[in-house]
């Protein structure tokens, strides 16, 4: 990084239901829609409506651990189809970078992107189109429950080096190639 790259640095935010609707649905301790008319243990059990959850092709469901990395944000990207799925495991909290989504937008807009810190045992239902990065770790390792599509999974692992993408449902770009800026978490 040289002396005249600008930098933007984007500040976290606490996670709230408001503040995420934009971005998608958070997911936590609150039963979606509760009602469902299970019948078995009713009394003991609230059951939800199901997630709107959409893809391509087989859905995939998986974990990924991630550690603590650099705070360059050096990758955005979004789904046209897949309303992605990312869910913190464990004890440690964790943050995601979310942008606006944009139709048929090719580059992000870095005045409408966020960070997000997701406590222990919540996440994120993404809708289509939202820019975001994969969650980062705060301080310790977090185990991250993600659902994707079979597509989206299988582009992502066949990309020989990190380069721009758009192909199986990935629309991927490099933030400083593409908007002259270093995108920055304050942590």
């Amino acid at each position: 990084m040289t002396s005249t790259d600008e930098i933007l640095t984007i500040p976290v935010k606490g996670v709230t239901e408001e503040a995420v609707a934009p971005y998608g649905m958070l997911l936590g301790e609150g039963v979606h829609r509760p009602g469902l008319p299970i019948p078995f243990y009713q009394g003991s059990v609230e059951e939800g409506a199901n997630l709107d959850f959409v893809c391509r092709g087989k859905p995939v469901i998986r974990t990924a651990r991630i550690s603590r990395r650099d705070t360059e944000v050096l990758w955005l990207e979004y789904h046209t189809i897949l309303t992605q799925v990312f869910i913190g495991l464990g004890s440690a909290p964790f943050v995601m970078v979310l942008g606006r989504p944009e139709e048929n937008a090719k580059v992000p807009n870095l005045a409408q992107v966020e960070a997000f810190k997701f406590p222990p045992g919540h996440g994120i239902m993404l809708w289509q189109r939202v820019w975001h990065d994969f969650p980062m770790a705060i301080h310790h390792p977090v185990t991250i429950f993600t659902m994707n599509s079979e597509e989206v999974v299988e582009a992502l692992a066949s990309q020989p080096v990190p380069a721009d993408m758009n192909r199986g449902d990935v629309y991927k770009v490099h933030v400083k190639t593409h908007t002259g800026k270093h995108l920055r978490v304050d942590m």
